[in-house]
C-alpha cells in the first residue's frame, strides 16, 4: 500500500468519526437531576421494581433522601402483579406459548404533598414459544422477558417522572 493509499485512509477514518459525532447520537439519559436534588422510593419490602428504580435514580444524579418527608417527591409503587397463562395449546393438549404479564400501580407526590401523578396501573405483556425439546432455553426465555417488561416498565416510570418533575430556575 502507498503512503498516499495510507493517508487516504486515514482521512477518511477521520471524517467519518467527526460526521459520527455530528449526527446528534448521545446515550439515554434521564435529566432528573435538573429537575430535583432528592426522591425517595416508598415500597412494600418484596416489590421487584424498587432497587432498579432507587438505581436508575442514583445513575440519573438523585440522591436517595432518609426518609419521604425530606424529598422533593416521592415515588410510591403501591402493588405488582404477574401472571401467566398458556396462550395456545398443541393438538396433543400441550402448551406451547404462555402469555405472561407484568404490571405495576404507583403514584408520584411533590415534596409540598402535592400528588403530581395519581395512582394508576402500567402493565407489560409478552408471548413466549414452549419448546419441549430444550426446556432449559425455554426458562431462560421467560427469565429474560420477566426482566425486559421490568426494564420497560422502569422506563415508563423515568420518562413519567421527567414530564411532571417541576423544573428548577437553574435548569432554564
Amino acid at each position: 500500500m502507498t503512503r498516499r493509499a495510507k493517508m487516504l485512509r486515514w482521512l477518511a477514518v477521520v471524517v467519518l468519526l467527526n460526521l459520527s459525532g455530528a449526527c446528534g447520537f448521545h446515550l439515554r439519559t434521564w435529566d432528573l437531576q435538573n429537575a430535583m436534588e432528592s426522591a425517595y422510593v416508598e415500597s412494600a419490602p418484596r416489590h421487584d421494581l424498587a432497587e432498579p428504580l432507587r438505581r436508575a435514580l442514583r445513575q440519573a444524579g438523585v440522591t436517595q433522601a432518609e426518609d419521604a418527608a425530606s424529598a422533593d417527591m416521592v415515588i410510591e409503587l403501591l402493588d405488582q402483579r404477574q401472571q401467566r397463562r398458556s396462550a395456545s395449546v398443541s393438538g396433543t393438549a400441550r402448551v406451547t406459548e404462555y402469555e405472561m404479564t407484568y404490571g405495576v400501580r404507583y403514584r408520584v407526590i411533590a415534596g409540598d404533598g402535592t400528588e403530581l401523578v395519581p395512582a394508576q396501573w402500567i402493565e407489560r405483556q409478552e408471548v413466549f414459544s414452549v419448546d419441549r425439546n430444550n426446556i432449559v432455553g425455554s426458562s431462560e426465555e421467560q427469565s429474560l422477558l420477566q426482566r425486559e417488561m421490568r426494564d420497560d416498565i422502569l422506563q415508563q416510570i423515568l420518562r413519567t417522572l421527567t414530564a411532571v418533575a417541576p423544573r428548577s430556575e437553574s435548569a432554564g
